[in-house]
């Protein structure tokens, strides 16, 4: 089964396990593109995984020109359930063991939380498919929040967790998009890991910058200052030389879900959306049982059950 994300693009299933990125000023699409992506691997039975910085993937479950995904969101203001910044190792546990996928919705967390909950998901959503490996595709919103080029006091072990995710994960079927609008600001790692570029309209020097060193690394000798200029909206310039095979610039293709990250117009409000009904009921049973696991594979929590039942056994 092939994912059509443009005329005259389609990419393999495989690519749920590849590595992508979105790079693009504001407003000329990057998200569009990369939930376009996300729709395509919903629609084929992938699971994928939404880290978001923004709080605009809650869109995948709001109907557009087709239905909505029954996607559960997590935290945000849009949310089915709230995400504490403590959560991190319960979502990536519940991810990994009930093989669903979901929108976890950073967008209301303040820097440090945002920071202690990414860290704690990477790290243990990372050893969780280590142990149980299957493919999933993982896309991070504003990527530079949790792969940064230079990280701030606080954030080098966040750093180090995505790194490791991002240069390991596809040994146990993870993959994953970046989506940026400022790719001078994503650790150098991450992106030179990545074996394909989505590219949408760049005017800034430094941005340019980035894009070039990814290129010349590529062994690509594509003339990018000939290139970026003629991009418009929804219009990238596509380079894969490994796993597509392709230097080409595409339309992409109209998304089924509503489009939730237009930029709010002067004057204008915006009008809510129902979103797609999900199974809450279960899924509230599944995170109960995730909790459960958590405690019994816990020893400190263990040592504190046994203490429990040693002074019931006494009572009686």
């Amino acid at each position: 089964m092939n994912l059509k994300l443009a005329d005259g693009l389609k990419l393999p299933l495989e690519a749920v396990t590849e590595k992508l990125a979105f790079l693009g000023r504001t407003g000329t699409g990057k998200t569009y593109a990369a939930m376009k992506l996300a729709e395509q691997m919903l629609d084929a039975g992938a699971q994928i995984v939404a880290l978001d910085a923004v709080g605009k993937w809650y869109g995948l479950r709001v109907a557009g020109v087709g239905p909505g995904f029954a996607i559960p969101v997590f935290g945000g203001l849009n949310g089915d359930f709230p995400l504490e910044s403590t959560g991190g190792k319960l979502m990536a546990d519940l991810i990994v063991d009930r093989g669903i996928s979901a929108v976890l919705d950073v967008s209301q967390f303040t820097h440090a939380e945002q920071t202690r909950f990414s860290l704690d998901f990477a790290t243990h959503f990372y050893q969780g498919k280590k142990s149980s490996p299957s493919a999933v595709h993982v896309f991070l919103e504003e990527c530079q929040e949790f792969v940064p080029q230079n990280a701030m006091p606080g954030e080098q072990a966040m750093l180090s967790a995505f790194e490791r995710l991002w240069k390991l994960g596809r040994n146990f079927g993870i993959g994953g998009s970046l989506i940026s609008q400022r790719p001078q600001e994503i650790n150098k790692k991450a992106l030179n890991q990545t074996g394909t570029l989505f590219v949408f309209g760049m005017t800034g020097p430094q941005e340019r910058k980035a894009i070039e060193l990814w290129v010349s690394a590529q062994g690509i000798n594509d003339d990018i200052a000939e290139i970026l200029p003629t991009l418009k909206q929804g219009q990238p310039h596509v380079w894969s030389p490994t796993f597509l095979n392709v230097s080409k610039t595409v339309r992409i293709a109209e998304k089924q879900t509503a489009d939730v990250s237009i930029t709010p117009k002067v004057g204008s409000r915006a009008k809510e959306k129902p979103l797609t009904p999900i199974d809450a009921k279960d899924l509230t049973v599944q995170m109960a049982a995730t909790v459960e696991r958590a405690k019994a594979d816990n020893p400190k929590e263990l040592r504190r059950q046994i203490a429990d039942l040693r002074r019931e056994i006494a009572k009686q």
